[in-house]
């Protein structure tokens, strides 16, 4: 994304290039600036010509840029990125990117479950094609990433979401605001990474109000809370619901059960303990191809703590966000 910009002034972090650009990561070359948007969305400071404020202003974004689909290995970029990500000590890790397959990649998965065993909470958007298709992506079909639909003003589901059976809840993702790179506001903003954005940024917020709540809990109680749309318990484009903040922060005042359903960390349990292997050593951090092109990089990883309640300048609480592809989610996922 772009650092530079005043609206995130303060807020961007060195981070990873694993494009081979031999940047540190806060460089944004896609088209109007998509991880621009997902930065601004989570942790915008209110500053420049927009004072766009994000849901997380205090947060510290920590960028990792990936290497194009059609350009390099992609699930590998994102799994690197992930455990760079975690290795920094993120505690959530946000994906608003998606690519149809019909199975999770082995590292990608192992990935996933390398940031769990280390307690941080995985999101990803459900994928921007819903007219014509609902076909599986990834990495929101993975089992252990919290996948998010989006909803309109009016709390309805968002006619592009992705329906799925492994959509868990949803988030605002249509009518929406937005900044891209170069500081230009979009009124019309829409797409389910936005949701997912606001889902992780809200994720950081939970986690620093509460830091010694676990990342299993943190899910169960945003399922529990979450807004009801209609009369069904569950719909494959919202899932259980609309996210809502306030409840799910404030365990006293809005307690949840133990035993509340969790299908996100029932799946990654299940996955567990039918295939997974663990490694027999840590996963290293990141390095950068040396044939890999510098010149376009259509997704970014964003890392960051969020300070509401405690100063995170360690990334206590963190979000990481994957954001998507050129543009302001305008288009299906590719």
């Amino acid at each position: 994304m772009n650092a530079k910009l005043p609206e995130l002034s303060g807020a961007v972090l060195p981070g990873l290039d694993t494009a081979g650009g031999r940047t540190d990561g806060r460089v944004d070359f896609d088209g109007q600036g998509h991880g621009t948007a997902m930065a601004a969305l989570i942790a915008g400071r209110g500053g420049g010509t927009t004072g766009f404020t994000g849901l997380a202003p205090e947060a510290k974004i920590l960028p990792v840029r990936l290497v194009d689909h059609s350009e390099g290995d992609w699930t590998s970029a994102i799994s690197q990125g992930i455990k760079y990500a975690v290795d920094h000590g993120v505690k959530v890790v946000n994906m608003s990117i998606g690519q149809q397959a019909f199975q999770c990649p082995q590292e990608l998965q192992d990935a996933i479950a390398y940031a769990i065993q280390h307690n941080v909470v995985l999101v990803a958007a459900a994928g921007n094609a819903g007219p014509t298709s609902n076909a599986p992506e990834i990495p929101a079909r993975c089992p252990g990433v919290l996948t998010i639909g989006a909803v309109t003003k009016e709390s309805k589901a968002w006619s592009g979401s992705v329906p799925h059976g492994y959509v868990t809840l949803a988030a605002p993702g249509a009518q929406m605001g937005a900044v891209g790179k170069d500081g230009t506001y979009y009124p019309d903003s829409r797409g389910t990474s936005g949701a997912a954005a606001l889902t992780s940024a809200a994720i950081a917020l939970i986690r620093a109000r509460n830091p010694s709540m676990p990342g299993r809990t943190v899910v169960q109680r945003l399922i529990a809370t979450a807004m009801r749309i209609g009369d069904k318990k569950w719909s494959p484009k919202t899932g259980y619901g609309v996210i809502l903040v306030r409840g799910a922060m404030d365990p006293v005042n809005y307690p949840v059960p133990a035993n509340a359903p969790n299908p996100v960390y029932d799946a990654f349990d299940k996955w567990k303990a039918s295939t997974y292997r663990a490694p027999s050593s840590p996963p290293t951090a990141a390095k950068p191809k040396a044939n890999q092109p510098s010149g376009i990089g259509t997704s970014t990883i964003i890392a960051g703590g969020a300070a509401v309640v405690l100063v995170v300048g360690g990334l206590v609480a963190g979000v990481l966000l994957v954001s998507r592809r050129r543009g302001l989610d305008r288009t299906p996922h590719s």
